[in-house]
This record gives structure tokens, sequence and C-alpha cells, in this order.
């Protein structure tokens, strides 16, 4: 599906397909793309130009595969982070800027470009340049990464305090996702960060967009060393969670190595008593069975007594 949002300082509007040619004229076309099919991508080949990277080059990490210029064109591919329930994903969007075209395709809603659009619907102001709807995207986007980090920073405090109270399944595949959750915003910083470093070296962009891009690039800096804070603090809260189990079976160890050290000699005293060997001058005696009793609770007896004093019971 392709929606086209055309701009300029005046304010936008948002059409169909159908309607591109009422707009032609406008400084700065905006081709929204979601799920597309291989009509729709043949259709931005002949009107913006833009073709389809391979999908395999999508997810690649090199910066060769997220950002590159040819031409008069510039493709950008950069992800996105979204959190649903217990589960956190990357989701990819390929940027296209060539001359008063942008190009967003993606696959999923991502919450900051429908943000951005929102705002362009309800302002009067609007935009003189096509990279000008890339800054205000990831603007929107490392506000979003700034919340985020703010709510996780608060959680783990919380978390911290919970550990020392309990240590259940459940705070455990908390500590698990939060700590997904950091390292996910941190490799999505680091990207972004290495992308439009290279954006503002370009000579196709305007002097205006670059000075925004960099104010976002030294909030993104400054966002990075929260992500390494909360990871020192998640592997401390790790830690402690794991000494603290320790210490709970390192007690119950202790108690069964106890109960076990002082009734092994009753059993002794039992195994002895209890063999029927033929000439055992103990097998006859009148009173070999309640001495046999007294032996095993006076030598437990005496066992617990020295427990309790060397203070391991």
């Amino acid at each position: 599906m392709i929606t086209i949002i055309a701009g300029s300082s005046a304010g936008f509007r948002k059409l169909t397909i159908d309607q591109l040619d009422e707009v032609r004229d406008q400084p700065v076309l905006w081709f929204d793309v979601e799920k597309p099919s291989e009509a729709e991508i043949d259709w931005l080949k002949s009107v913006a130009g833009f073709e389809m990277p391979p999908r395999e080059v999508i997810g690649d990490i090199e910066i060769s595969s997220k950002f590159k210029e040819e031409g008069e064109a510039i493709y950008i591919n950069m992800s996105f982070v979204l959190q649903q329930k217990e589960d956190v994903l990357v989701e990819p969007v390929i940027f296209f800027l060539r001359g008063k075209f942008i190009v967003t395709l993606r696959y999923r809603d991502i919450p900051s470009m429908l943000i951005f659009q929102k705002r362009l619907e309800s302002s009067a102001r609007g935009v003189q340049f096509p990279e000008a709807v890339l800054a205000g995207i990831v603007d929107i986007e490392v506000d979003r990464i700034g919340d985020r980090l703010e709510i996780l920073g608060r959680r783990i405090r919380n978390l911290r305090k919970e550990v020392f109270l309990e240590q259940s399944e459940e705070i455990i595949r908390d500590i698990s996702y939060y700590d997904e959750l950091n390292m996910t915003l941190r490799e999505s910083i680091n990207e972004k960060i290495r992308i439009l470093s290279h954006f503002i070296k370009s000579a196709k962009v305007n002097a205006q967009t670059k000075r925004d891009i960099k104010i976002a690039v030294d909030d993104l800096h400054t966002l990075l060393d929260y992500t390494v804070f909360y990871m020192d603090k998640i592997d401390s809260i790790q830690n402690s969670l794991l000494g603290l189990i320790s210490i709970r079976q390192n007690e119950a160890v202790k108690v069964f190595t106890v109960l076990a050290t002082v009734f092994l000699p009753a059993t002794l005293i039992a195994s002895i008593f209890g063999m029927n060997f033929e000439y055992m001058p103990e097998l006859k005696w009148k009173f070999g069975y309640p001495y046999s009793l007294a032996l095993m609770l006076a030598v437990t007896l005496g066992l617990i007594y020295w427990v309790k004093r060397k203070g391991w019971l």
C-alpha cells in the first residue's frame, strides 16, 4: 500500500496514487509504502527512481548496507525498536531520498512515523526539503528511545528492591527482558549514530537538516551512556540475585548435612546391633533393646547440643 503525502512550507496533504497528478508541482513528495507488491515497487521506480534493495541486504549490519549514495539518490536502512508484551522486535525501514522525493518502505507500523504523520496533519507548518521528513522521524524516535530508557531506569530501581524480598522465576524473567531491551536499544542507538554521521557528511543534504540531525546525534550519544549505566546495574542485580539464591541453597544444604551428620551415629549403632551373627554376646542380653535405644538417643542429643554450640544449626 502506498500513501502519498505532499507538502510544502504551507502544510501537507495526504493522497492516493490516483491523485499524484494534482501534487506533482509540490516541493516535497513523501511516498509511505507498507508491505509493497511487485507492481507498487515498479511504480515507485518509474515515478521516483526507487530501486528495491535485496531482502538479504536489509538485515545486514555493515555500514555499506545501511547508508549508500548512488548518483542523486541516498539509500538508508534504519532499524526501529518495537515492544510487544514480553518480546522486543527490531524492524528495518528503508529511506530513499532523491530530488523532491522521499520514500519510506516498511512492513510494520512504526510508531515514530505514525506520530510524525499526525503532527504534519495537525500543524500548519510544513517542510521545504524531503530530508527534513527523515530528520523529523529521527527526532521523534530519539525522544521515544529516551522515554523507554527513562522507564527502564525506574523499573530497574524497583527490581533491585524486589530481588531482596523474593527470588522468583518472574523476577528472573523480568531481568532477562530488561537486559534484552537495554541491549536492543543500545544496538539501535549505535546503528543510528553510524548512519546519521554519514548522512550529515553528504553534499546532498541541506545545512538546516544537517544541524537538526547533528542535535539528534548528540542526544543519541548521551542516551548511549545511559545504556552502559543500565547494563552495569542489570549485571549488579543479576549478581545479587545469584548471591541470594546461593545463600538460600547453602542454608538448605547445611541443614540437610547437619541432620545427616546428627543421625549418622544412631544409624551406625542400629546397624551394629541389628546384625544376627550366631556368636554375638549382645544378642541374648535381657536389656539389649532399651540399652541400644538409650545409646542412640544419648549420642543424637549430644551431637545436636554440640552442633548448636557451634552455631551450625
